[in-house]
């Protein structure tokens, strides 16, 4: 069933993709802003001085919802002279949080995990079963590969690995392991895994949010969907024959485009100080029927969305669906409004967010006894 729902939901975006091609993308209509990267966390009191400690990242706002048992985190890296939220939460930080131009990690924390023995964990999206039997991440009966990682631009990366290795971070990759040299795969507590990019020196002395990547069953149709219908530009795709294609978006205005040469937008990943979504599509997956990348939002889970925040939320909604872009929720169901979820060819939430949205205060009171 789920396949079947999947399949029609691709074919509705493909539709819908096609449509946009011919008009100003939905997405780019409502300013629409890649905001936020979430990620489930075991104890926050690990997670974020980890951030902060390692990547400069400061917490911008925090929700607490003790009727729902969980708690959000939300962490940016900001530029070392930008001004802050004085005190978080406060309405200041929360009027912050949904009109800022930059992206946050959204670390979403369910109360007693940290205390739990019998927790056993998130799943970082790098261990499946599609991987060969000889892989050390091979996960025998496990979910296929979905989200990878989020990525921080350095000038660097073998400073900043050594940097990092002496404050006790662990690694995956060291900048000199592995066919691919220069970059490494540092280890949040969580397990996740942090791609270390070598930028263009001197445009920046702070390490930037760079990167989020996912895997993608279909490179082409997902890349339709965040170009066609939210609004990203294609900058970069990388290609390696017979194995796999990266593709680059990022969220570039009218006047960022017309100043980039048409052979300088591949290098705006390591200049700009926005991240980027990066799809990793894996050849000959869009050839099976039966290939389904894991999102994250069931056992087991991890990974839970992108979010971007936007102008008119309710119109921007209404446009989506005439466009038969598929639901995960609309902008009034369910006791949040003020946000909505679509689902992207490949089955993963994306969050849309009102613009300088408030969150119900009764929500965010004691849970009644």
């Amino acid at each position: 069933l789920a396949q079947a729902i999947l399949a029609q939901a691709m074919s509705a975006l493909a539709a819908a993709a096609k449509r946009a091609k011919m008009a100003v993308p939905i997405g780019k209509k409502y300013n629409a802003s890649l905001q936020q990267c979430m990620l489930r966390i075991k104890d926050p009191k690990v997670s974020v001085p980890f951030y902060e400690k390692n990547f400069g990242m400061k917490l911008v706002h925090k929700y607490d919802f003790p009727a729902f048992k969980f708690s959000l985190y939300f962490m940016e890296r900001p530029k070392d002279e930008q001004v802050l939220p004085a005190v978080v939460p406060s309405e200041e930080s929360e009027k912050y949080l949904w009109t800022m131009p930059g992206c946050t990690l959204e670390l979403t924390h369910n109360w007693g995990t940290e205390s739990d023995p019998e927790f056993k964990g998130y799943w970082s999206g790098n261990h499946g079963s599609d991987l060969p039997e000889t892989s050390p991440l091979y996960m025998k009966d496990g979910p296929v590969r979905g989200f990878g990682h989020v990525a921080f631009n350095v000038d660097d990366v073998y400073k900043t690995s050594e940097e990092l290795e002496r404050n006790g971070v662990k690694f995956q990759k060291r900048p000199d392991e592995g066919r691919m040299k220069g970059l490494a795969f540092a280890l949040d507590p969580d397990g996740y895994w942090i791609e270390l990019v070598k930028r263009e020196e001197g445009l920046f002395k702070e390490p930037n949010l760079s990167q989020v990547m996912m895997r993608v069953k279909d490179g082409e149709k997902t890349v339709e969907f965040y170009r066609d219908i939210m609004g990203m530009s294609l900058v970069r795709e990388m290609v390696v024959p017979n194995d796999f294609t990266n593709y680059f978006l990022m969220q570039l205005s009218d006047e960022e485009k017309s100043a980039t040469p048409q052979g300088e937008f591949e290098k705006l990943p390591k200049r700009k100080w926005q991240p980027v979504l990066e799809l990793t599509h894996n050849h000959g997956t869009e050839k099976d029927d039966k290939f389904q990348v894991h999102t994250g939002n069931s056992d087991p889970q991890g990974f839970g969305h992108v979010g971007f925040i936007v102008d008119d939320l309710e119109a921007m909604c209404k446009e989506l669906e005439d466009a038969g872009v598929p639901f995960q929720k609309k902008p009034t169901e369910g006791k949040m409004n003020g946000l909505a979820f679509v689902l992207d060819p490949n089955g993963y939430r994306v969050e849309l967010i009102q613009r300088s949205m408030k969150i119900d205060p009764d929500l965010l009171k004691p849970a009644a006894a």
